[in-house]
């Protein structure tokens, strides 16, 4: 300990960057709940689009929309106003 720092001011700094925000908890619990699903979505699902047609299992889609739609989220939620 140096004479810059006290017990409190230690304490205190290392309870703020222990505790998480209520976005990082949802982010956390989303996350958990994603990888369940996929885990539990293995087969193989035939995907039609645009006329053209593949076969992949579930979990590569579910995590290629999760992945799409959190881009656009990113893309839509950082938009300059005005």
């Amino acid at each position: 300990m140096t004479s810059h720092d006290t017990p409190t001011d230690r304490g205190s700094r290392s309870d703020r960057s222990r505790r998480l925000s209520p976005k990082q908890v949802v982010g956390i619990v989303v996350l958990v709940l994603v990888a369940i699903f996929c885990a539990q979505n293995t087969g193989r699902t035939t995907i039609q689009f645009f006329g053209g047609e593949t076969q992949s299992p579930l979990w590569v889609w579910l995590l290629g929309v999760l992945v799409v739609g959190v881009l656009v989220g990113f893309v839509l939620g950082y938009r300059k106003k005005g």
